[in-house]
């Protein structure tokens, strides 16, 4: 093993080259992956190689061989055989929530560069060991959250960067779905039995329990392997909001919510989560039972000047009554609207991997790096402990730190009593409670 890791550890694809890829997990994520992403960037656009692919169950490496067209020998039981491999330069890791952290960490280790699927890990100490790791081995590691990749909120940034919005108090977002039965209600193979999945492997660092066709494919459904609404959907709206706004750890976080209508899993099937920074609040809300709060809750960003929305094809920014003159004088416009092409979410998904890939050849920070999936993590981990033990959690963005009481309160304004000193006419000045 040594040999092979010291081999890839010395290679850096160039700018021309093929980047060789291994993929752990062919379930349902890494599956989409090749078929939509991978495969196509290799046959169609000749950036990458899918070289080697790793499995436990042995449909899914049956699946591997047929989509990709390796030999055998190219399809890995144990994901250590495929790190191993010289002719790997990075690795795909698309395999349930649980295993990420230790596969990822793995992986850097053995001089391979890393795009992980969402949630970054299960738990706080985990994420933070990855974005550790990260940092001293020098690999490149992209979370798996596209629509950070999605250029709406690139616009959203760059208006919030020109200050057009002001100080931001308060962002929102909505992920939710509507099925009979709930949603990861995925298919059980028949054939899925103990002589054909490695339970024990699944299982990993979960505890022990009997074989389960259920919870080894609707795994997100479960506390052991998953924190449900808040990882699986969560995480993917909290993170574009805090690449427009600027990656942040939380200080304060609490997570609401029940099995309302779905008795057949663990997890809650409606959630929300609200999040506190130093000087905002972020509202998250997400459902397997009701999906207009997409559309009646959707991704929003308030500033003391003015508001920014994000919606398919289109990026608005509207000012708050009392700065509508001064947002004129900026910007010759009562609003501003701005299009964007994000009206297909698989354009923001392609454009993640290419970012992955890029990143890979040149060395350079990819859009949603260790450090910046850490803190993400951090705030989604919190409200699915909040929800899960019915108290408030709190966080030291300075040490780091998971707190056992609250910090104080952010004092008020010490000055003549009103909120803004230089606002302009019509500003109701109010003193701070």
């Amino acid at each position: 093993m040594g040999a092979g890791i010291a081999a890839s550890a010395g290679r850096t694809a160039g700018a021309s080259d093929r980047v060789r890829i291994g993929i752990v997990g062919v379930g349902n994520i890494g599956t989409r992956h090749l078929q939509r992403r991978l495969l196509p960037m290799m046959r169609r656009d000749g950036i990458l190689d899918v070289v080697a692919a790793s499995d436990i169950y042995d449909r899914a490496k049956f699946r591997a061989r047929e989509l990709i067209g390796l030999a055998e020998r190219d399809i890995h039981h144990a994901y250590e055989d495929l790190l191993a491999r010289a002719d790997v330069d990075a690795v795909v890791i698309a395999t349930p929530d649980h295993w990420h952290a230790r596969m990822a960490i793995d992986a850097m280790r053995a001089g391979k560069d890393v795009y992980l699927e969402k949630p970054m890990s299960r738990t706080i100490p985990e994420a933070r060991a990855i974005a550790e790791t990260a940092r001293e081995t020098g690999r490149v590691l992209q979370v798996g959250s596209q629509w950070v990749s999605d250029p709406a909120y690139s616009r959203a940034r760059d208006m919030l960067g020109a200050g057009l919005a002001g100080p931001v108090v308060m962002a929102q977002s909505s992920y939710s779905s509507n099925h009979t039965s709930g949603v990861w209600q995925y298919h059980v193979d028949e054939e899925a039995n103990p002589a054909t999945v490695d339970w024990k492997r699944f299982l990993g660092g979960a505890p022990e329990q009997p074989f389960s066709g259920e919870r080894f494919f609707r795994w997100r459904k479960y506390w052991d392997f998953s924190g449900g609404i808040g990882t699986d959907f969560l995480y993917h709206r909290l993170s574009p909001l805090l690449y427009a706004i600027g990656p942040q750890f939380p200080e304060r976080v609490s997570g609401h919510g029940g099995i309302y209508l779905f008795r057949n899993r663990e997890v809650p099937d409606t959630y929300s989560t609200t999040i506190e920074y130093a000087g905002m609040v972020i509202n998250l809300v997400g459902s397997c039972g009701s999906q207009a709060s997409n559309f009646l809750h959707g991704p929003a960003i308030y500033g003391q000047r003015a508001s920014i929305s994000v919606a398919p094809g289109l990026v608005t920014a509207r000012p708050e009554r009392i700065y509508a003159d001064e947002f004129r004088r900026r910007t010759g416009k009562d609003l501003v609207r701005v299009e964007v092409d994000n009206r297909d979410q698989q354009k923001a998904r392609t454009a993640h991997m290419l970012d992955f890939i890029e990143c890979v050849r040149t060395r350079r920070k990819p859009v949603f790096d260790a450090r910046f999936g850490y803190q993400v993590m951090v705030a989604i981990k919190l409200g699915v402990d909040s929800y899960r033990s019915g108290r408030q959690m709190c966080f030291d963005p300075r040490t780091e730190r998971v707190l056992d009481r609250p910090p104080p309160r952010h004092p008020g304004f010490e000055g003549d009593g009103t909120n803004d000193p230089d606002a302009g006419p019509g500003y109701a000045k109010r003193p701070i409670a």
